[in-house]
């Protein structure tokens, strides 16, 4: 009977490394695919940016200092660049090799937690789940703080829970591994802590003083980081651009996780079926499945709080540290599988997770087309095209040292504009200038804002050449009419609609003139004309993205005269977006100016505000008088891969 026993462990053992070893070369061939032609996104190359420093002083101070995170990965980057150089696979190796390792431990910890059919089941998700997959391509403190959490956790466990002759090496360890945590991120700090925190409810009478010593020797060893952790938290980070989260974001992160598929969904109610059929009735998987749920939650109810008190830090990227032991917890409940039953589930997870990553999330066709990447690349082609690069005017948005790496990777040069106002009032009046100074039959223009594009459009109205993708638009504007001409893709426009429903009023000259067909004048008496209506859920259509452009000319002698178009998103008696574009931004000329204004409208919004109306009127707020004339009104609809902002 015990020679029976033995050869049924020595099978499952078997069968368990060789389900392993299948999940980790899937693990590795989906984040090692098409490895050369990787692409830097935007945070990864304002790292590489900030490594240019003679000396790692200046480095911290200068380079890691104002980015917001621990200065760790920073100074990784920094060394390594200088031994390994700074191409896309140099640069990106150490991290897709810390997105695999972590696989490999997560196993080891759901092993040692549960059993190693939880642990099996657990690696194959984290081996396909493009949260993990996407991560671990990029070049920054996520996946490798992913990686040192789990092993903190496998040497905390370790020491903690299992009868060992070693352990003050767990320890030594779990010491080494936190620290990591601390000068990583600042959410991998929370977590360390919060570990270290959960340790102290289970600590023997041989355990707690080294346990305790441990704790101090941590905080030593974070001691020369404090003071740019309070200058960080006095700054508020990264946090001052990122989007404050509403009370329902826990859904949407788990969504995102498994893939926004209902393929994903439906195995993970099977499998959470299957564990109620095939259950642990270990006692002590309970103490395990608590400390797990407490892990999640304290670090999203801790980052949720900062980002509605303080700065906005909520995001996917953050939750990455405490992910691998919610994925833990959901599957916790199975108990150790046969061949016949762990085989085809592995399979099955893997087989689901690899196909709704590369169809559904479109995987390597979205995130291997990074916007300057793109936007070099696409240049490029253009200036090959044409053949004479002074017949080109190249307009970009690519930071000067985003520039030298692509051209040091390209071998290869060109001169453009650097758009760089994000932080500014937009210089429309400027731009009208520089476009009206061109001599070139071509415009190239790549991230511009959408009000820059009309501008454009004024002295160059053909589109030669047209791509976008996630998170860029690339636009090759041309004077002279293609033979092949492209034309955005239009919902609604004033000008090509008889249909005056949408105005609610009876004014003939108003009504012709929001059809874009007349004129209309406007005296000192008038501070607004009346609004021009319509349903916002008219012009956005389900899973949409759309452009919402106005303009106007407007004519006056008075020089005083700014008057505004205001574009207002009302609900009821809230204005929930409010907008205005005013004349003094577009005066280029001394009698008559276009403005622009335009705004991206999401179907998001129409969920949120289903009965929303969108107000365009003009507000005459200096009462001077004017003509107004060809009013137009038009929605365009944009590439979803371009907005939307959940593939990430």
């Amino acid at each position: 009977m015990k020679e029976v026993s033995l050869s049924v462990l020595k099978k499952i053992k078997s069968t368990n490394n060789i389900l392993l070893y299948i999940i980790l070369t899937v693990a590795a061939i989906l984040r090692f695919w098409n490895f050369p032609h990787i692409p830097y996104m935007a945070d990864e190359l304002s790292a590489l940016v900030r490594t240019h420093f003679d000396n790692l002083s200046d480095l911290i101070n200068k380079g890691a200092k104002i980015d917001g995170h621990p200065v760790g990965v920073q100074v990784f980057l920094y060394y390594w660049t200088w031994l390994f150089g700074y191409s896309e696979m140099a640069v990106k190796f150490p991290f897709i090799i810390a997105g695999i390792l972590s696989v490999y431990f997560i196993y080891k910890v759901a092993a040692l937690w549960f059993n190693k059919s939880v642990g099996l089941i657990t690696a194959s998700f984290m081996a396909t789940l493009q949260y993990m997959v996407m991560y671990s391509q990029i070049a920054r403190p996520y996946t490798s703080g992913m990686l040192f959490s789990i092993v903190m956790v496998w040497c905390w466990t370790n020491y903690l829970f299992k009868s060992s002759s070693n352990k003050n090496s767990w320890l030594v360890g779990y010491v080494v591994f936190s620290s990591l945590c601390t000068y990583n991120h600042h959410l991998a700090l929370l977590f360390a802590a919060t570990v270290g925190l959960t340790g102290v409810f289970f600590l023997k009478r041989d355990t707690y003083k080294a346990y305790i010593i441990a704790g101090i020797s941590i905080f030593i060893l974070y001691i020369p980081h404090l003071k740019i952790f309070f200058y960080q938290l006095h700054i508020g980070g990264v946090g001052d651009w990122l989007g404050k989260q509403k009370p329902d974001y826990i859904y949407v992160l788990i969504k995102y996780f498994f893939h926004f598929s209902i393929k994903m969904y439906l195995i993970v109610f099977l499998l959470l079926i299957l564990s109620l059929i095939f259950r642990n009735k270990k006692t002590d998987a309970y103490k395990f499945r608590i400390i797990a749920l407490l892990w999640f939650s304290v670090q999203y109810l801790i980052a949720y709080y900062y980002s509605v008190k303080v700065s906005p830090i909520l995001q996917y990227s953050t939750m990455i540290f405490v992910f691998p032991f919610f994925l833990m917890l959901i599957f916790s409940m199975f108990c150790e599988l046969k061949k016949r039953i762990i085989f085809p589930i592995v399979l099955l997870i893997l087989y689901i997770g690899t196909s709704t990553l590369v169809k559904e999330r479109e995987h390597y066709k979205i995130f291997y087309n990074q916007p300057f990447d793109k936007m070099v690349t696409n240049t490029y082609k253009i200036l090959d095209k044409v053949r004479e690069p002074e017949k080109v005017t190249i307009d970009l948005f690519l930071p000067l040292g985003f520039r030298d790496i692509y051209f040091e990777k390209y071998h290869r040069k060109f001169e453009y504009t650097y758009f760089d106002q994000y932080a500014h009032e937009m210089d429309t009046k400027g731009f009208r200038q520089f476009v009206n100074n061109q001599k070139s039959d071509y415009f190239i223009s790549g991230n511009l804002p959408i009000e820059y594009l009309l501008i454009i459009k004024e002295q160059y109205p053909y589109i030669f050449e047209k791509e976008e993708g996630f998170t860029y638009s690339f636009y090759c504007f041309s004077k002279i009419k293609p033979k092949v001409e492209i034309s955005e893709t239009s919902v609604y426009t004033n000008k090509a609609s008889d249909d005056t429903s949408y105005i609610y009023y009876s004014n003939p000259d108003l009504k012709s003139f929001y059809q874009g067909k007349t004129e209309f004048f406007l005296d000192s008496i008038f501070e607004f004309v009346p609004a021009f209506y319509m349903k916002l859920k008219d012009i956005c259509q389900p899973s949409e993205f759309s452009y919402v452009n106005v303009s106007v000319d407007v004519s006056s002698n008075d020089t005083a005269a700014n008057p505004l178009i205001v574009y207002d998103i009302h609900q009821g008696d809230k204005s929930i977006i409010w907008l205005g574009s005013e004349l003094k931004n577009y005066k280029n000329y001394p009698l008559t100016n276009t403005i622009y204004l335009s705004q991206l409208i999401t179907y998001q919004q129409v969920l949120d505000y289903p009965d929303a109306e969108l107000r365009v009127y003009i507000w005459n707020r200096t009462k001077k008088s004017m003509k107004l004339d060809n009013f137009k009104f038009e929605v365009t609809k944009v590439n979803p891969k371009r907005c939307n902002f959940f593939w990430l």
